[in-house]
């Protein structure tokens, strides 16, 4: 009963069904309540397999332990009881249907081995067959004795001496008939003699082996000598499991036991948000379990078409550098006429994980797939595991593989295999980590830059990326303005459909695809400079861990550094608390809280400085991790007395979403300016919840005075579409105006003029849909909030905020707020910015010196030549008292400074 328990989880059923079933067909108690069956006689089962496999020597095959059980269940229950009874008990107990198969386990009611043929060299029908082996062996023609390998490709009759005499006495039989074939002369009487006697034994044998079980069959049948090989290989990994996969939730079950608002299982939300993989396999004792994530509809109706058997899918198979790539393909709809969806799952044969997991599938015969969705601004949801069985082909072309793979890998010495799949790795740790982070980070906005390409499909792409940025584009107008058009889910949906399509198109025509390859199969690998240290920063299991890239003589290096000391969990709530305080709270309490999370960022700060080595790089490049990226990691203190901050370890610190993405930057095709700066400014006032600030005004003229070529678009002409119009031309774009976040990523955004709310506001989905910044090197989003988001959505790991879209159509660089600024720093940022850029300044120097101004207070003595007093003398003519007013903001948030950081390329 137990093995049939371990057996229907095979199936995909859960706990909860299983015990139903038991209960159904009186194996325990109906009374007994099923929430009690599946806690105390299911799930422990379910934990002891998938930890070790079942109980025997084959751990891996749960049906074969099954049918043998149940093959001696029923001869030992045929001794007591009539032949009938126990074709019932089997339908209606043990739920066997094939009549076919009932009548073979039936068969054992007689003993075997009463049927077993006499051994010819003692004993045959005619005496024959007993004379002619008695001379062959006595002339030396015929060896008595058993072959050296005789046990070693019969590994079950080693403590089995019944099944080792069946097989001594077939091997007589054989041995006798192949030695006669080579001898001469013999006479025809002799011939029919040894053919009557050769029919006599065969018949009895016949009769013999209906009675024996599928497993004595196999133990007598001879195996070759890579089957033995890969048995040997599967033994030696018994036992072999993941700490992550333990939990009792670890695994989905079949979809109709899936309720609809149940967890994703941490393991699969660490694959899909922290590794970034859409299609990932795991083996979880037992069950060779295979990940898919899927973020359509047109997916999500294959998926259930998949679902409801018999519904056919295909599997193929193709060598994929050095490793093998199986591609699942779901069910194609009648409707669809684009290729259907596949999976791929790529085991790369230079691991001896890979490859003992590709043998294992192959031996097994089938994978788990358990399918999670995609939905919102992130969030997974699960809709279930069912059973894939995989074609004899691909099971043998697999298992060829994977054992040629472990011979090369492994040799003879298989008992090492547990231990070299621990080690394995190690010294590619940081690399794969960095690689993860790249595919996680690379958020889907940035594929459209990322994956730049001449082919036809990166056009149709392009087409489909572009009308899904308006049908968002006019989503967030309707969201903004409290309306919803009746049909704009529908349009959505169908937007968001095309544009997965051609992108999955793109990915197959370019050869990127989403399996997890080792880091060579990438083509596009970033380009860090030798000047250069990128950090991505890690969510793992809730701890923060470091993943650095530099360069040395053309070669990438990586280290990853975990910081154990630096739970992500309770500051991720602290975080959130900060969030929700207002900034003018009369206690300064959001001030508060901010110093102490910047506290709290030193030591990592400390692990980046110790791993990145500062005295060699003069760039850090960081990629940040929820919640880390609504901080100024740049402000993190380096000493106790936060004299020092990180931005003081290097010339230059800014932040970028993945290398990938700086080295798409750095590639792509630049176009010539026809203007120096573009500022596009409004204060708001003309609608409901925009008050008047002044502010943005004062900074249009301030910049105006500071460049030789300033084109400036203020209040009625300081449309959204007036802006998208006339960015293309500018090196410089500067936007000062009301900043707004939205729970609705692509709805945050820039408040400028227009009738509504929705029409004034130049969103980060109308930036995607018509924005081409070519030409631009910098964009200043001088406004509160415009480098942050208010997204939950956990699948997104980086930037989710406006800045995201200029990145994503061509910006180099961009310059963005993480809160709320005042009117004054953000004249007084702007002034001295534009004055070192007006000067001849790189964006990055003038930022830097910038920050470096309002850092040390330097406005408290009036500079009296250079690019700064140019842009004090400005302010003063605008505001006489401005330094006055700035110590008080100073003095009330001393981190003011940092709410300014720079993305992107500089």
């Amino acid at each position: 009963m137990l093995t049939r328990v371990a057996m229907e989880d095979t199936e995909c059923r859960s706990p909860r069904i299983i015990g139903d079933q038991l209960r159904s067909t009186g194996l325990v108690l109906p009374g007994v309540p099923g929430s009690v069956v599946a806690r105390d006689l299911v799930m422990p089962v379910l934990r002891a397999v998938r930890r070790g496999g079942v109980p025997w020597e084959r751990w891996w095959d749960v049906d074969g332990l099954h049918a043998l059980l149940i093959e001696l269940w029923v001869g030992r229950r045929l001794s007591t009881h009539p032949r009938e009874k126990v074709r019932d008990e089997l339908t209606a107990v043990w739920c066997f249907e094939d009549d076919r198969l009932v009548d073979t386990l039936l068969d054992n009611l007689e003993d075997p081995f009463a049927f077993l043929p006499p051994d010819l060299l003692q004993q045959s029908a005619t005496g024959t067959a007993r004379t002619c082996a008695a001379f062959l062996v006595t002339r030396g023609l015929m060896k008595i004795t058993l072959p050296g390998d005789f046990l070693s490709i019969r590994p079950g009759l080693a403590d089995r001496p019944d099944l080792m005499e069946v097989a001594k006495r077939w091997h007589h039989r054989t041995e006798l008939e192949e030695t006669v074939q080579r001898v001469r002369g013999l006479s025809p009487e002799l011939l029919t003699g040894l053919r009557r006697d050769f029919d006599a034994w065969d018949a009895q044998m016949s009769q013999m082996a209906p009675h024996l079980t599928a497993y004595e069959l196999k133990s007598i049948t001879p195996m070759t000598e890579d089957e033995r090989y890969g048995e040997e290989c599967l033994r030696a990994g018994w036992g072999l499991h993941r700490a992550e996969l333990d939990p009792d939730d670890a695994l989905l079950w079949h979809p109709d036991s899936v309720i609809g608002n149940c967890s994703v299982p941490d393991w699969m939300t660490e694959e899909v948000i922290t590794c970034g993989t859409r299609f990932f396999h795991r083996q979880a004792g037992p069950h060779p379990v295979w990940l898919a994530a899927v973020e359509t509809d047109t997916h999500m109706a294959a998926v259930r078409t998949l679902m409801e058997p018999p519904t056919r899918h295909g599997i193929g198979v193709e060598d994929y550098g050095d490793g093998l790539r199986l591609w699942f393909e779901f069910p194609r709809l009648p409707a669809d006429p684009d290729p259907p969806f596949q999976a791929p799952y790529t085991y790369s044969l230079s691991w001896v994980e890979h490859a003992w997991e590709l043998l294992h599938l192959a031996t097994v015969g089938y994978a788990r797939l358990s399918v999670v969705r995609l939905v919102g601004d992130g969030e997974l949801r699960a809709v279930g595991s069912i059973r894939l069985g995989l074609p004899e082909e691909t099971c043998a072309r697999a298992k060829e593989a994977a054992i040629s793979a472990l011979r090369r890998l492994v040799g003879d010495e298989t008992q090492t295999i547990r231990q070299r799949i621990a080690l394995e790795g190690h010294d590619q740790a940081a690399e794969v980590a960095f690689q993860t982070c790249e595919t996680a980070k690379g958020e889907d906005i940035h594929d459209e830059l990322a994956l730049e390409s001449e082919v036809a499909e990166y056009a149709s792409f392009m087409e489909a990326a572009r009308h899904l940025a308006r049908v968002r584009s006019r989503r967030a107008v309707a969201l903004l303005d409290r309306r919803s058009p009746p049909d704009e889910d529908a349009e959505l949906k169908a937007a968001a459909e095309a544009r997965q399509r051609t992108l999955e198109l793109l990915r197959a025509a370019t050869g990127r695809g989403n399996g997890k390859a080792r880091w060579s199969d990438y083509s596009d690998k970033p380009s860090v400079d030798e000047q250069t240290a990128f950090v991505h920063l890690i969510n793992r299991h809730g701890t923060l861990q470091l993943a650095v890239c530099r360069t040395r003589a053309g070669h990438s290096y990586f280290d990853l550094v975990t910081c154990e000391e630096f739970p992500l969990v309770p500051l991720a709530g602290a975080v959130g608390e900060w969030t929700r305080q207002a900034p003018d709270h009369p206690r300064r309490v959001w001030h508060d809280y901010l110093e102490q999370l910047i506290a709290e960022c030193g030591g990592p700060a400390q692990a980046i400085i110790e791993t990145a080595a500062p005295q060699e790089f003069r760039r850090l490049v960081l990629s940040p991790t929820a919640p880390l990226e609504l901080l100024p990691l740049h402000a993190a203190p380096l000493d106790t007395a936060r004299t020092s901050t990180l931005i003081d370890a290097f010339d230059q610190v800014v932040y970028a979403p993945t290398a990938r993405l700086v080295s798409a930057i750095e590639r792509s095709q630049r176009q010539a300016a026809a203007i120096e700066v573009l500022v596009v400014a409004h204060g708001g006032g003309h609608l409901p919840g925009l008050e008047q600030i002044g502010g943005p005004l004062c900074e249009a003229h301030v910049i105006a005075g500071l460049h030789d070529s300033v084109e400036v678009l203020t209040q009625d002409k300081a449309t959204p579409a007036r802006a998208l119009h006339m960015m293309p031309m500018a090196r410089i774009v500067h936007v000062a105006a009301h900043g707004l976040t939205h729970p609705n990523r692509w709805t945050a955004g820039l408040a400028l003029h227009g009738g509504s709310l929705g029409e004034a506001m130049l969103t980060s989905s109308g930036i995607l849909a018509d924005g081409v910044f070519s030409s631009v090197d910098l964009v200043v989003l001088n406004a509160c909030r415009t480098g942050t988001h208010e997204g939950t959505g956990r699948t997104v790991q980086t930037l989710r905020s406006i800045e995201s879209a200029f990145l994503a159509r061509g910006a180099k660089a961009v310059i963005s707020t993480l809160w709320d600024i005042t009117d004054l720093q953000g004249v007084v940022f702007s002034a001295v910015l534009h004055a070192h850029l007006g000067a001849g300044a790189d964006s990055h120097s003038a930022y830097a010196d910038t920050i470096r101004y309002l850092r040390e207070h330097r406005w408290r003595v009036p500079s009296e030549a250079g690019p700064v007093c140019a842009a004090e003398s400005a302010i003063d003519a605008m505001l006489p008292d401005w330094r006055h007013h700035l110590d008080q903001q100073g003095e009330e948030n001393p981190l003011f400074w940092a709410a300014f950081k720079i993305t992107g390329v500089v």
